[in-house]
């Protein structure tokens, strides 16, 4: 919600990261590690990828909790012994193999201890039916070709799908959430937008999906960049598709989940002559601070707490210094300042280095929390779809549908009972960012209204 689905916050965010390494070999380290990090009132889970192969070693870890996976990190190995540095966040991790259990600690501000299990056999990777259905079908009504388009001096590379029978279809480009994201938006083994896609091109639709700065075979830029440069990224794509010869141009439109919706209502406001209907799923309606402190509740109740007054209190004392300090000087100060005076909430972090390690990572968020939609939300005149998840922990679903609602009295909303941020169907608020266990990947009658509306919205 990149950044997944939406840029964490605050003093519990955790920056995800992954990477490569040069390592010394000698232990086996090769598997999917899995643990539970618990941070005082919150309850992370971690998940480690390590691959070793001659070459060298791969690392990717993830927090599903907060929707974050896939993103930069360096590590070495030496014996039996693990080591992560996270970039930007000021975040490690060191453990001790002893068989298929790491112990070890992880360290953000405060040293956490942290073990990390080793899955076996068929538990490494759940199956995804949907995903599994779509590949060992070898006669869908559609083609895939790879293609390339540039932007800001970068190259960006995607996956076109178009139907075999037909011409001038519409079409959608597909842009992913908070987070350096694939192009199928991969997260936890599930592939979101190859599902969307391969429902959307069974229906008529061609569809341009492609893999965002930094990542997979997009060749420059950078994984972590703001939205405003995201959202220029998502419109290159969609002129792209435009120029296409198997697409009518007046069709082609944008649909973005979680950040990625808020790009598409920033492009359908800026650029109303070139984007003729946009689908949000799963973004957000309310400003920043608002958002934050949305997001905040709804995380600790899907851990299964209750959140503390004061938490809550130095939560939105934080999001408001940097909604309204735009000067960078000016807002590290203030945040260094706002740390010092709550020390209750450092705990056993007390040097000031580590204070600015904290502020990095709050800084990290501004450009979300500083974002009020509001004004491009009113100037959206295209039609547009909101849908969004009633067990959504990451963007509230009842607060954010009113929001898009009251500012566009013409958009179609919609809330689904049961299913999370990525409208998966899960069993109340504790599960509904197990996004790892849960086999489903996009619940069908989600994938039915969306290809429904846009047929509705594109008929000739």
């Amino acid at each position: 919600m990149k950044k997944p689905g939406f840029k964490s916050m605050i003093a519990f965010a955790i920056m995800m990261v992954a990477g490569f390494c040069n390592v010394a070999h000698g232990q086996d380290f090769n598997g999917t590690w899995e643990g539970t990090l618990e941070a005082g009132v919150y309850s992370l889970q971690l998940v480690f990828h390590i691959e070793q192969t001659d070459q060298g070693v791969t690392v990717t870890w993830d927090s599903p909790d907060q929707g974050g996976f896939n993103l930069p990190a360096t590590a070495t190995i030496t014996g039996n012994e693990l080591d992560v540095d996270i970039p930007g966040s000021y975040a490690k991790y060191k453990g001790t193999l002893a068989g298929d259990t790491l112990d070890g600690v992880f360290t953000q501000g405060a040293n956490m201890p942290l073990r990390l299990i080793r899955k076996i056999g068929e538990e490494e990777t759940v199956r995804r039916p949907q995903e599994a259905a779509i590949e060992a079908d070898n006669n869908k009504p559609y083609h895939a070709e790879e293609v390339t388009f540039t932007n800001d001096g970068i190259t960006f590379a995607g996956t076109l799908t178009v139907p075999n029978s037909g011409n001038n279809f519409p079409a959608v480009v597909l842009i992913a959430g908070s987070g350096p994201h694939d192009r199928n938006e991969e997260v936890f083994n599930h592939k979101p937008f190859l599902v969307l896609a391969d429902a959307l091109s069974r229906n008529g639709f061609a569809v341009l999906r492609y893999d965002e700065r930094g990542v997979g075979a997009t060749v420059g830029g950078d994984p972590l960049a703001p939205t405003e440069p995201l959202a220029t990224d998502a419109m290159a794509a969609l002129r792209y598709l435009k120029s296409r010869p198997e697409v009518d141009a007046t069709r082609a439109g944008l649909m973005g989940h979680s950040e990625g919706g808020m790009i598409a209502i920033m492009n359908a406001a800026q650029h109303p002559d070139e984007v003729p209907f946009i689908v949000s799923l799963a973004g957000t309606g309310v400003d920043g601070v608002e958002l934050g402190m949305q997001q905040f509740k709804l995380l600790i109740k899907a851990m299964g707490t209750v959140p503390d007054s004061a938490d809550l209190r130095f939560n939105e004392e934080a999001l408001r210094i940097i909604a309204a300090e735009k000067d960078s000087v000016a807002l590290r100060n203030k945040m260094i300042a706002l740390y010092q005076s709550h020390p209750e909430q450092l705990k056993d972090v007390g040097d000031k280095m580590t204070i600015d390690q904290l502020v990095d990572m709050a800084l990290i968020t501004s450009c979300v929390i500083q974002y009020d939609p509001t004004e491009n939300l009113k100037r959206v005149k295209c039609p547009m779809l909101a849908i969004n998840g009633m067990l959504d922990a990451q963007v509230a679903c009842e607060e954010n549908l009113e929001a898009i609602k009251r500012l566009v009295p013409h958009a179609t909303v919609k809330p689904y009972e049961g299913l999370n941020h990525f409208f998966q169907t899960c069993s109340g608020w504790v599960g509904s960012t197990q996004y790892a266990v849960i086999r489903e990947t996009m619940a069908p009658q989600v994938l039915e209204d969306i290809v429904n509306w846009l047929q509705d919205v594109t008929r000739q």
